[in-house]
């Protein structure tokens, strides 16, 4: 079957247009979200049972441009699932497109292979949502060792 000449430019845009619109959508707006954030800050490597110790840097970036976000909780826990250290004291607030981490020291062996972060944050108004992830790294023997782990949203308020 023999395409009609006009049918030829109008497919031919549809195809170069469509790159141009996917992924194009607009976040959504949020107000709130708690996150889970897994991280290792030590990993089983080699024959002999042994296990190569990371820093772990939990990153927090307020990705918006007009709002500040509450921090809530920064909460660490261990493999086992207890709670071993909160970051937090009280609730801090992250000003429009600033950045805050938490860190777990490459010596810190506290929350096993395992572990995980408890993130909570709010805001007042809509805002988009902040980026959240670890960030392990170990330069051990004159190699170099590093992976990231984004969060996973549990809760979010609209």
């Amino acid at each position: 079957m023999k395409m009609p000449s006009w049918f030829r430019p109008a497919v031919a845009w549809v195809v170069l247009a469509a790159p141009l619109s996917a992924g194009a959508e607009a976040p959504a707006m949020v107000r709130g979200q708690l996150l889970y954030v897994p991280v290792y800050s030590e990993v089983p490597y080699g024959d002999k049972g042994l296990n190569l110790n990371l820093t772990a840097t939990l990153s927090l970036r307020n990705t918006d441009r007009g709002h500040a976000i509450r921090l809530k909780r920064i909460d660490y826990y261990g493999a086992t699932g207890s709670l071993v250290r909160a970051y937090l004291r009280q609730a801090e607030t992250l000003r429009p497109m600033a950045s805050t981490e938490a860190i777990v020291k490459e010596s810190d062996r506290s929350g096993g292979i395992s572990a995980s972060f408890l993130v909570e944050w709010e805001s007042d108004a809509p805002v988009s949502a902040p980026v959240v992830e670890a960030l392990m790294v170990n330069s051990t023997y004159n190699q170099g060792l590093a992976f990231n782990s984004p969060a996973r949203v549990l809760e979010e308020r609209r």
